[in-house]
């Protein structure tokens, strides 16, 4: 299980990298969070092709379930649940394997709500306990001083 961890990891630090060096204009002139996410996912789903992962699709705020309806929409704790960014087979959950990848969050290093709240759903979203079963989650930092995107944490 480490190895795939480290494999993923790679992926998306080639797409934190492509993005770097091509999307600085994004958070140089502050734009929203979505507008960065919604970018990165192209340079994620670039990074993909050229893996074993290739068959796999990068989703903003998916909120479903394994069925892709409403009723199916993705809960912790009776709470619904949007995850920022997701790597994975749509219409598939834990009891087909492991088809969700990863769930990434991000935050503006300038936001005033911190990251405990969306480290605290990447760890829920995980862990196996809670059903999701991604491999491996992501809280990526926005760093306005530095004008890039880091990772700050992996779960």
């Amino acid at each position: 299980m480490e190895d795939i961890k480290i494999e993923l990891k790679s992926i998306v630090d080639k797409a934190l990298n492509s993005f770097n060096q091509s999307e600085k204009y994004l958070i140089e002139n502050n734009l929203s969070e979505r507008c960065i996410c919604s970018r990165l996912m192209l340079h994620l789903t670039n990074a993909l092709r050229q893996t074993e992962f290739s068959d796999y699709v990068v989703d903003v705020e998916y909120n479903r379930g394994m069925d892709g309806k409403e009723r199916s929409i993705k809960r912790i704790d009776d709470s619904p649940i949007t995850v920022d960014l997701i790597i994975h087979k749509r219409g598939y959950d834990c009891d087909y394997g492991f088809d969700n990848l990863i769930c990434i969050e991000m935050k503006k290093s300038t936001d005033r709500r911190g990251l405990n709240a969306d480290k605290e759903r990447l760890r829920k979203m995980t862990s196996y306990d809670y059903g999701f079963c991604y491999r491996t989650g992501f809280m990526i930092v926005v760093d306005m001083k530095n004008k890039a995107l880091v990772i700050n944490e992996q779960f």
